[in-house]
């Protein structure tokens, strides 16, 4: 596969449905380089620490320090280099190198050449979702990273097709794969350090070093603003806050995302509207389906059940590993051998 910038973009965070989205810019500060090793094993994202404001360094710091909680290692500098061995933690696909070089930080991650679950589907067909028999085997793999960053206490806050990355299951064979969550600019402990309260902030999006922002532009193509994912809980922002209930609606909102190939609230113009659309509604989501195809009873009860309103009707990660669903899911081997029509059409 060839290392293109909209490849690597997409295991760190910079969306882009098609090449005319309009929609998302870059960022016109120059803050980020992406880039790639001299031995194509590693993708390179090199942040300027001088052209980040106080805000964007803290939130900076915010993401090492959590980095380091989940999985302890330190910043090297350039005289000292010694790799994260396995950069899979707790379902979460980590930087295997975090390095300074003067003003220059740089996170080095393994080149995963199946890409995200994203750049396998396509929104601008009528029917550019994938079918139920690979729904499933992602859907699975992806429960079971989450289970096990709930149980390690923390959430990830921004669960969608585009940060399920999809990486081989073992270094001896790269035809199976594995389902790991990418996209880490917003993790974040479920309870803030020395509290025992829920969490009630909304995570940092457009900060310089991620890369990537956002404009309220008057027209979309296929993209959408992440709120669209968020659970009405985490956007209200009351007293109760949000916790692991929200990475299970993400979750579900996300399970329509690959089985229809559209991201939520697509066409919605700013993000302030889809907030709106979320604090007023009081139906269940439904979940569409293609045409000419119908989703399983199954299926069906899964997405109803993690996209409930009350976040206390939802089942946790370890409900859904239990569920027969899931669990014939994880049954299934998901190879990349199968996953190539897709990425050909």
């Amino acid at each position: 596969m060839i290392c293109s910038e909209e490849h690597l973009s997409s295991s760190l965070e910079k969306p882009r449905s098609c090449e005319s989205n309009a929609y998302v810019l870059p960022s016109a500060e120059d803050v980020v380089i992406y880039s790639c090793s001299p031995d194509d094993r590693s993708w390179l994202k090199t942040i300027k620490l001088e052209q980040c404001d106080r805000s964007d360094l803290a939130s900076l710091l915010a993401f090492i320090s959590n980095v380091q909680r989940i999985a302890p290692f330190r910043v090297f500098t350039c005289d000292s280099n010694t790799p994260l061995i396995d950069n899979v933690h707790f379902g979460l696909f980590l930087p295997k190198l975090i390095s300074l070089h003067g003003t220059e930080l740089t996170l080095s991650y393994p080149l995963c050449k199946s890409g995200t679950v994203h750049e396998l589907l396509k929104p601008y067909y009528v029917d550019g979702g994938l079918p139920e028999s690979l729904v499933i085997a992602i859907f699975s793999r992806a429960v079971k990273s989450l289970s096990k960053l709930h149980d390690l206490g923390w959430i990830h806050r921004a669960i969608c097709a585009r940060h399920l990355l999809l990486h081989p299951s073992s270094e001896n064979n790269e035809d199976f794969l594995d389902v790991s969550f990418c996209g880490l600019g917003s993790i974040a402990p479920v309870r803030p350090f020395g509290s025992v309260l829920n969490r009630t902030d909304l995570p940092v999006i457009d900060a310089r070093w991620r890369g990537w922002h956002y404009q309220n532009l008057q027209e979309t193509v296929y993209s959408t603003h992440p709120v669209a994912w968020y659970s009405p809980e985490m956007i209200e922002q009351d007293f109760e806050g949000y916790g692991k209930p929200a990475d299970i609606y993400s979750l579900g909102v996300t399970l329509a995302e690959m089985f229809t190939g559209i991201a939520p609230f697509v066409g919605t113009i700013t993000p302030s509207l889809i907030f709106l659309k979320k604090l007023t509604l009081k139906e269940p989501l439904s979940l569409p389906c293609p045409p000419g195809r119908a989703a399983s009873g199954d299926m069906l009860a899964i997405f109803e059940s993690c996209t409930h309103l009350d976040p206390n009707c939802r089942p946790t990660a370890e409900d859904l590993l239990r569920t027969p669903w899931v669990q014939r899911g994880l049954a299934i081997p998901l190879r990349e051998s199968l996953l190539t029509p897709f990425r050909q059409q």
